[in-house]
């Protein structure tokens, strides 16, 4: 320090030139400003965290010319006095910044010699011995049994734990549910279909005492079993067929080889840490066919293809853990370091999307061969275009002062384009009176100004029209370096980062492009005034230039119409360069902080964390997910299973099993099923079969007043939960009595449309746009995980449900289908609907109203009513 104060009294070169000075004025605004960009991304190729950084430079060259900073590009940018280089991108630094790199630059530049200062760190997290109390994190214990008075009612351990809870308040459970209710309740839950009129006279039929069971294992093995499942699985996996695209539809073409492979795995009881395992690392999985879990990997590449996202839905999917919430700090409420979120988002940073050719190699060179010389081809065109879009747009633009005096009989308009100027006087009469660059052309119209007040005014505007559109230019090419781009050329790509004022921004895109917007922002459809594009553009070219687009055309057309479709291939991820991230400071990419090693989080780990050493640390992870000590995977899942047969979790926040989520009602059974699940090799199906053959899955729906004023919400489970049936199931049960169902299992997606007769778990799942009966009866929103369906009760549902043309089908099919006298095709219909027979009351109102309407509004009547649309 004794050199720093020498150096202030000597002069400010010397300052500059001491190591102080550079840590203490000039390190601070590179790592706050620069190193986002030229520390381990090095955009444009440039870092400027080193010596060494500085010395190589980057694709602009060097960045510092030592004792010359009006020569550096460095000072150049970021004084923003270089033609295309202006740097940071969001704005300009201080004064004083400025003023400290162009004296440090001066002075030498020199880089002090060392190691540079560890970055500051926080106070080491450490989980307390409260936190590791909390129950979830408490690992799974068998409980005992409990011994329960009605003992005779118990079919299972099951049977014990509730009913323990029911005497312990003084409650009874409600009696057993009437067999019909029993089969049509069980088919629906495994299969998502009503059972069929033979299959209810079976089981009535049958009075062994094993009846139930037997219905149970049919309905497991049932291929419908895996549709109905495999898509409750889907809702937690966000799954979609398309990307996540606001402007147009971009499916991915491979996408259901994931769903099919759920649909898949839980038809063959694949074991649920297998299941886990393989949607997080299925490539590094030993098996005898190497692409028997590859298919699985779409849990992440048909993700939205946010790393954020991953790191959300593994940890609220698989562990019930909210480990997004420690994005920009340390969670709130859970004992989660800021550090766990970036130690798991590295895991995902270390991954990349990839395919899996399903065709031979030859197939698969010459396709994609091909592909990369149309796009190629197409490139070309696009970029030739938008060349000449670019230059016509600023010929027009210098012609600007006589399109506003012409579109005002103020000057002679044969010589003009004729559509533009069309285009102005549009523009100019929906323009608003207080357009910021109109409004003194308008009060000159108000009040008749003379023509040289018009023309000056003319003269001002052109010059900000071309102001503009040049400040746009400079702006494009500074992002285009700042992305590593050519900024002589067209393509943009994902570089679109505008820096231009809101204003500015705005009328340019009036002017020069293909969407633009009022002076208010808002977004109108047609295109700029000066934009001209495609076949647009045309009409402007001759000579070699239209010669020019009309081969590029040619040859684009022609290598398009000899692609064949593309071979069939996996959708997966792959690892890419396994690195550590740093944590970002209050969730600011820009700032980071300290290296979070790559680890499981670290409540599931005793003591320190042990790093992921193998690659990007998938397969570690998912080891550490899947295995039968981690105390949250098998209770989740046995939550998310008790979940969607009883209508609510044992946990009511399936996917939040932290402080904030709920306590679970019963946790001792919680626990027993996990345990069960884990003793049978994690087996869904044999979970299945112990909860349906226990007696509280067998209890009637029926109201108890002395249970209602002691548990009104059937929080204890003394009662069967009345449930409507989801969009889904809906859908293909209205498919299904109306005869018109397509059982055709995998395979390519369907839309929605009025052809598409296949189960909804087939159907194209949109990111963009939601089917809209499936939106409207609260099918999940495939951008997110979703923990379990959101039931609304609106009158749009109940209007669907009596005018739609869908349903309106599916009512003439049941119609069709009933056959014999009147008597007997109502009794057709309520066996098929509601497997029972009409009573007496029902039969009689029946037969007078299809005397007097059709058995097609017969039918749509009995689709409208709630014991269809419900089970209890």
């Amino acid at each position: 320090m004794r050199a720093f104060f020498l150096a202030c009294l000597l002069g400010g070169s010397a300052v500059a030139a001491d190591s102080d000075f550079f840590e203490a004025k000039v390190r601070p605004v590179l790592a706050a400003n620069c190193y986002g960009c030229h520390t381990d991304t090095q955009m444009g190729g440039l870092r400027l965290d080193s010596a060494e950084g500085l010395r190589k430079g980057g694709k602009s060259g060097a960045p510092v010319v030592a004792g010359k900073p009006d020569d550096s590009l460095l000072i150049q940018a970021i004084r923003q006095t270089h033609p295309r280089l202006k740097m940071p991108p969001g704005g300009k630094l201080k004064p004083a910044e400025i003023e400290a790199i162009a004296e440090w630059v001066k002075a030498g530049a020199v880089w002090p010699t060392g190691p540079a200062p560890v970055v500051s760190k926080t106070p080491e997290y450490v989980i307390t011995s409260q936190q590791r109390a909390f129950w979830s994190f408490q690992k799974v214990r068998k409980p005992a049994v409990p011994v329960v008075k009605s003992a005779a009612r118990v079919q299972s351990p099951i049977d014990n734990f509730v009913f323990a809870k029911l005497e312990a308040q003084g409650l009874k459970p409600a009696r057993p549910a009437d067999k019909r209710i029993l089969i049509r309740r069980a088919t629906f839950d495994l299969t998502g279909l009503p059972p069929t009129a033979e299959e209810v006279d079976g089981f009535l039929a049958d009075g062994s005492p094993g009846a139930f069971a037997k219905v149970v294992d049919r309905l497991l093995a049932s291929p419908q079993y895996g549709e109905r499942w495999g898509r409750y699985w889907l809702d937690v996996a966000r799954y979609s067929d398309d990307k996540l695209n606001s402007t147009q539809e971009e499916p991915y073409p491979n996408a259901y080889r994931y769903r099919d492979w759920v649909i898949a795995a839980f038809n063959s009881d694949l074991p649920y840490d297998t299941f886990v395992k393989a949607q997080i690392a299925g490539d590094m999985l030993e098996s005898k066919d190497p692409l028997q879990y590859l298919p699985a990997l779409g849990y992440y590449s048909l993700s939205p293809e946010m790393q954020d996202e991953r790191v959300d839905a593994t940890t609220r999917g698989f562990l019930g853990l909210t480990v997004a919430c420690a994005q920009c700090h340390d969670h709130k409420f859970d004992p989660i370091p800021q550090k766990d979120y970036y130690s798991l988002q590295g895991v995902f940073s270390s991954t990349e999307l990839s395919k899996e050719p399903l065709a031979p190699k030859d197939v698969v060179d010459k396709w994609d061969a091909e592909k990369k010389a149309l796009d190629k081809a197409d490139a070309k065109l696009k970029e030739y275009v938008a060349a000449q879009t670019d230059q016509l747009g600023s010929i027009l633009a210098s012609q600007t002062a006589r399109f506003l005096l012409a579109s005002r009989g103020l000057g002679p308009a044969d010589d003009l384009d004729r559509e533009t100027l069309e285009r102005w006087t549009k523009y100019l009469a929906s323009s608003k009176k207080d357009h910021p660059n109109l409004a003194r052309w308008f009060e000159l119209a108000g009040r008749n100004a003379p023509r040289e007040e018009f023309e000056a005014a003319a003269r001002e505007f052109q010059a900000k029209v071309e102001d503009v559109n040049e400040e746009k230019h400079l702006v494009d090419d500074k992002n285009k370096i700042k992305l590593g781009l050519d900024p002589s050329r067209n393509d943009m790509s994902q570089a679109d980062l505008f820096s231009l004022s809101i204003d500015n921004y705005n009328f340019w895109r009036d002017m020069f492009s293909d969407a633009r917007s009022d002076a208010g922002g808002a977004l109108k459809t047609s295109a700029g005034v000066y934009y001209y594009s495609g076949k647009q553009i045309d009409r402007f070219l001759s000579g070699e230039w239209k010669r020019q687009l009309d081969a590029l055309r040619t040859t684009a057309a022609d290598l398009k119409k000899a692609l064949p479709a593309q071979y069939p291939f996996l959708q997966t991820i792959k690892d890419r360069n396994p690195r550590d991230l740093r944590v970002a400071i209050r969730g600011d990419v820009n700032n980071r902080g300290e290296v979070a090693p790559r680890h499981l989080p670290s409540i599931l780990c005793e003591g320190a964390p042990k790093p992921f050493s193998n690659g990007s640390g998938r397969l570690e992870l998912a080891n550490g997910i899947a295995d039968a000590e981690n105390p949250l995977t098998a209770r989740v899942i046995a939550n998310r299973i008790w979940l969607h047969h009883f209508g609510q979790g044992i946990v009511e926040t399936p996917s939040n099993f932290g402080n904030m989520g709920a306590r679970p009602g019963n946790q001792e059974l919680l626990d027993y099923l996990a345990a069960s699940l884990v003793e049978h090799g994690w087996s869904i199906k044999q979970l299945h079969r112990e909860i349906m053959l226990s007696s509280v899955y067998a209890l009637s729906a029926e109201e108890i007043a002395a249970n209602v004023a002691v548990d009104p919400d059937n929080r204890l489970l003394w009662r069967a939960n009345w449930q409507r049936l989801d969009a889904e199931t809906l859908r293909d049960s209205l498919l299904f009595v109306g005869g018109n169902m397509d059982l055709q299992a995998g395979g390519p997606p369907a839309h929605f449309d009025e052809k598409n007769r296949r189960r909804s778990v087939y159907g194209f799942i949109s990111r963009r746009k939601m089917d809209s009966m499936l939106a409207l009866f609260d099918f999940p929103n495939p951008n997110n995980t979703s923990e379990q369906r959101v039931v609304t009760n609106v009158p749009l549902q109940r209007l669907f449900m009596m005018n739609s043309a869908f349903v309106e089908d599916q009512a003439s099919g049941l119609a069709k289908r009933l056959t014999g006298t009147d008597d007997e095709r109502v009794r057709q219909a309520y066996r098929t609907l509601y497997g029972r027979a009409p009573n007496a009351q029902e039969l009689q109102l029946a037969l007078g109203f299809v005397k007097k309407n059709s058995w097609n509004e017969y039918a749509r009547v009995l689709l409208n009513s709630n014991e269809f649309g419900w089970v209890n």
